[in-house]
């Protein structure tokens, strides 16, 4: 498969990338979350499951999202401290910087990113900043209104001209509402969003707070952001996965908005915590963030693994 403007594309275990056309716009028109029923996608993520009975690296996949769950439970309170003083960045002000705002999900927070922020920077990134917020009590439009003034600051510290946005979950969303709304395009040259519900998740209907009704299938939040999607100078890559059970259907988790012309990434057997600890993952990202503006060549398949090589 081939990624949006011909670029050819790279998922996890294996990954894949896609363009967003025309069949896939008509396809998302007819059973998107304003006229899909609950049971029809119930229907189409059981499908999914059934088939994944009978591949032995979704069960591989199951039991790693499960042990790297214990691992975001277990550094989730680090989170909750106040940022440590460690100096990562480039002090040599000669030295071109390309900073990075990092935006966690649902019920999480900044610790969510403690291995991408170390990926990150020691792939010449940075500085690297994780923005925390109430997810669970805040209306998204609100964070997107706090995030604009810290996305002003990281870039004018950095003596940068734009930043990379990366958001995971309900953070993808926060982060488009800004580019497309507040005018965060003028700042933001790269969009990142993994697991993001950007045509909702029927999972969001367990969820407590203003920003679960808000990742609803057919939500006036996610109306809102089809209406105010824009062609634009920045660039647009989703990360999805078939095993991604928060993202039901996971499908939903493809930015296929024309406007956007993203670039749709498919993960096989990773969940939806683990996207954010998958080795491969990281490895792709890195790969499209260091050559923006060019064709990528075809990726091999790559298994699915999590954390960083030793030596």
């Amino acid at each position: 498969m081939e990624s949006s403007g011909g670029r050819p594309a790279v998922c996890e275990g294996p990954v894949t990338s896609e363009p967003v056309t025309t069949d896939a716009v008509r396809t998302a028109s007819a059973a998107g979350p304003h006229s899909a029923s609950l049971t029809g996608a119930l229907q189409r993520q059981a499908g999914v499951a059934v088939r994944s009975l009978f591949r032995p690296a979704s069960y591989l996949g199951v039991t790693r999202e499960i042990l790297l769950t214990s691992v975001h439970v277990t550094t989730y309170p680090l989170g909750l401290l106040p940022p440590l003083p460690f100096r990562h960045d480039p002090i040599d002000a000669s030295i071109p910087r390309r900073p990075v705002v990092l935006l966690h999900g649902w019920v999480h927070n900044r610790s969510a990113f403690l291995l991408m922020q170390r990926t990150l920077r020691r792939a010449g990134l940075g500085p690297v900043h994780a923005f925390d917020y109430p997810s669970v009590t805040s209306d998204l439009n609100q964070v997107a209104r706090h995030l604009a003034p810290i996305v002003e600051k990281v870039v004018a510290d950095a003596r940068a001209e734009s930043c990379i946005l990366i958001g995971h979950s309900m953070g993808g969303l926060v982060a488009r509402q800004y580019v497309q709304e507040l005018d965060g395009d003028r700042l933001v040259d790269t969009v990142v969003t993994m697991g993001t519900p950007h045509r909702g998740t029927y999972t969001a209907w367990c969820g407590v707070g203003r920003a679960a009704e808000q990742c609803r299938p057919g939500s006036d939040y996610l109306a809102q952001l089809e209406s105010t999607s824009r062609p634009g100078l920045a660039r647009w890559i989703s990360y999805y996965s078939d095993l991604d059970f928060m993202i039901t259907p996971a499908v939903s988790a493809k930015l296929l908005t024309p406007a956007l012309d993203a670039t749709n990434v498919r993960i096989r057997d990773v969940g939806h915590l683990s996207l954010l600890l998958s080795r491969s993952v990281l490895a792709d990202l890195l790969s499209r963030l260091e050559e923006p503006a060019q064709a990528s060549d075809p990726a091999a398949p790559v298994r699915a693994t999590t954390g960083p090589r030793r030596g």
